[in-house]
């Protein structure tokens, strides 16, 4: 269904996938995210929709969970001095 990472086998994920992913892991919600992304805010929860396939989610939360698991976004933004 989705394209693999052969190295990994996880789904490869777009850059704006990616962004998606941070925004959400920011605590952003749809409309914001469709600032950041461009898009539509229906586009964006479509968007999302197919992020909680591809990584076998059932929330936001289980998507960004997901998302620092394994490596899709950047966490070390997070890190404090």
């Amino acid at each position: 269904m989705f394209s693999v990472l052969p190295e990994t086998n996880l789904p490869f994920f777009s850059p704006q996938e990616v962004s998606l992913l941070q925004a959400l892991a920011d605590g952003c919600q749809s409309k914001e995210i469709a600032g950041v992304v461009d898009r539509s805010k229906p586009t964006v929860e479509a968007m999302v929709r197919m992020l909680y396939a591809k990584l076998h989610a059932r929330s936001r939360a289980h998507l960004v969970a997901k998302a620092i698991a394994y490596g899709i976004i950047d966490v070390a933004r997070y890190a404090s001095d």
